[in-house]
């Protein structure tokens, strides 16, 4: 730990590591406040409790990279499938940064589906609404919009969710699992263009 940072940011930093080796169920007030280098009491002073602090740790992980993501979505001077690169370029890099965010992420809304709403974003009304843009003026097919929303956004997530799966069934060791995950993108974009262009 930096020892010129804030307690608080202290706690947020250990909690942070914690939360996404362990999950909610499994972290402990106790271990976050050891991996912080202070005392229980000191740490329910800051945050009051558990789930207060994880809900925080869980909200600015998912608001950390939408700035990136809706940037590439609102740049009006790139054409549709170029704004979908930058989409999916984005996405992919945060998940290759943050490689456990996936299985947090999705064991969280599970546990507790209310907190989606600190992942409220219009991102998803704005890729429609291009698309049925594009779509009236012949430049991409006519596709499911939701649908293809869903696709887009499973294929980037998948690899790093199901990695353990992945791997074993591969046969594959984490090197070439890197690898794969750092081509992913050509991937996924070639599976874009196939599914929109004419």
């Amino acid at each position: 730990m930096n020892p010129e940072i804030s307690t608080e940011q202290k706690i947020l930093e250990a909690a942070e590591q914690v939360f996404l080796d362990e999950g909610f169920s499994g972290a402990r007030m106790q271990q976050i406040a050891d991996k912080a280098g202070i005392n229980k009491a000191m740490l329910h002073y800051y945050f009051r409790s558990k789930d207060k602090l994880f809900e925080l740790i869980f909200s600015y992980k998912m608001k950390q990279f939408m700035p990136k993501i809706e940037a590439a979505i609102q740049n009006e001077h790139l054409e549709l499938i170029d704004k979908l690169e930058q989409f999916v370029l984005a996405y992919l890099g945060m998940l290759r940064q943050n490689p456990r965010l996936p299985v947090f992420i999705l064991s969280t809304v599970n546990r507790n589906p209310e907190l989606v709403k600190a992942i409220n974003t219009p991102m998803g009304k704005m890729v429609i609404q291009l698309m049925d843009i594009e779509m009236a003026k012949g430049t991409i097919k006519k596709v499911n919009t939701q649908q293809f929303i869903i696709s887009m956004i499973g294929m980037c997530i998948f690899p790093f969710a199901a990695r353990p799966i992945m791997g074993g069934l591969l046969d594959i060791d984490k090197a070439e699992y890197d690898q794969i995950l750092a081509e992913r993108h050509i991937h996924v974009m070639q599976y874009i263009r196939a599914i929109l262009l004419p």
